[in-house]
């Protein structure tokens, strides 16, 4: 199982290093080719369609790797076809939606800019990344992304060469789920053929039923970190988002360091949850103090170079950026913390109640903070008001885990 899990951090790391070098080489041209205008346009269009990723994901990137991790081999198909059914079903609903937005709300939504990003939400229906994590067969999911990310970034260089070439660029960044998604459904077919078989009604209702609170705890994350952006847009303009997004893109990148770790470990949790309590606790309290050290160590490295990494990674356009990206720069540590005690804890222990709540209470912490902030401070306000709002969340988490008798340390 050791070895298991160390092939599939393995894997994920590889994809992790293989997406910093694409961001390391594109993130730098698109935002000194399109410029703050452009590039906040793409941001501020992504944080809506993300709404559309978010309802098709219903949760199901968290419960659905652990269902298929804890199922008998002879029932791994009848889960996969439940939860795949149930993505579908989504997925209509919400492009009934985008239609309805792109048709009577055109002189607020840039409909062209919104068809660009569609393959993103198909790639999210069709790729099942969680099946992957659920067999702890993770390198499909590193060669998938990598053959995908290759095109993407070949067209970006080719294609994307001044500021209104911002429609090519978000269409580019858009395809790399579902080229993704493609291979995975011929790979799928040929390794486990008969792996779906239409399910009935009661059994997708019922994956519906379980992931629910799961999906209500992401929607109020998504509350604080996409709305957040898109909320920015609203009250101030393209340029101040493309200043914020800037720093937060590469902040983003810098949490990413988590997900390898989070991903491989979290089936493994649950199983180990399953069979003995005590030593999946110990096995936290291990990736605790790992995780937490080297993020931490990250953290204020970033802290301490902003204004270089800014200068070299942006260019001089984006000097409004620097004070934002060294407020948001301890994000990483905090975040990787809210991850361990959150997702790898609470949700893998079946306490998926009490981590919606709190993800609830930290919501409306957020948007009782973000309209004056952004009022006051635009996109400074936001970057001290999403720091207050994941330190409320760490805090919180740890300190309801210590109330249930778990301690991590």
């Amino acid at each position: 199982m050791k070895s298991n899990i160390k092939e599939n951090v393995l894997a994920l790391v590889i994809l992790k290093g293989a997406e910093y070098l694409v961001n390391f080489i594109t993130l730098p041209y698109l935002l000194r080719v399109l410029g703050p205008e452009g590039y906040g346009r793409i941001v501020f269009m992504q944080a809506l369609v993300n709404y559309g990723v978010l309802f098709v994901d219903y949760g199901f990137n968290l419960t659905a790797p652990r269902d298929i991790a804890k199922a008998q081999k002879g029932d791994i198909a009848k889960e996969f076809s439940a939860i795949y059914t149930a993505k579908i079903c989504l997925f209509f609903i919400v492009f009934t939606l985008a239609i309805f937005i792109g048709i009577f709300m055109e002189a607020y939504v840039d409909t062209v800019l919104l068809l660009c990003f569609l393959p993103l939400l198909v790639g999210n229906v069709i790729f099942p990344v969680w099946f992957f994590q659920g067999i702890q067969q993770m390198r499909f999911i590193t060669f998938f992304n990598l053959f995908a990310r290759i095109i993407s970034v070949t067209g970006i260089f080719v294609l994307v060469s001044h500021q209104g070439d911002y429609y090519i660029a978000a269409l580019l960044q858009s395809i790399v789920p579902l080229i993704a998604g493609l291979i995975s459904l011929l790979i799928i077919g040929n390794k486990y053929p008969g792996i779906y078989k239409l399910p009935s009604k009661k059994e997708v209702w019922q994956k519906l039923k379980v992931g629910w609170d799961v999906f209500i705890s992401t929607i109020f994350i998504n509350l604080y970190t996409n709305s957040n952006t898109f909320i920015l847009g609203l009250m101030t303009n393209d340029t101040v988002v493309g200043y914020y997004a800037a720093a937060n893109k590469l902040i983003d990148a810098v949490k990413g360091l988590m997900m390898p770790v989070s991903n491989a470990i979290f089936p493994h949790v649950s199983v180990l949850f399953k069979d003995d309590k005590e030593k999946a606790i110990s096995f936290l309290c291990k990736v605790l103090r790992r995780v937490g050290l080297g993020m931490m160590m990250i953290s204020f490295l970033i802290c301490l170079f902003a204004e270089y990494i800014v200068e070299l990674i942006m260019g001089n356009m984006y000097s409004e950026s620097v004070i934002i990206f060294r407020i948001i720069s301890f994000l990483p540590f905090i975040v990787a913390l809210s991850n361990i005690f959150g997702i790898q804890t609470m949700v893998a222990f079946g306490m998926q109640r009490i981590f919606s709540r709190i993800l609830m209470f930290s919501s409306l912490l957020n948007f009782i903070l973000v309209f004056p902030m952004i009022y006051i401070w635009q996109g400074v306000g936001l970057a001290i008001t999403v720091v207050v709002v994941e330190s409320f969340v760490t805090i919180t988490m740890y300190t309801v885990l210590r109330k249930n008798n778990i301690v991590l340390r």
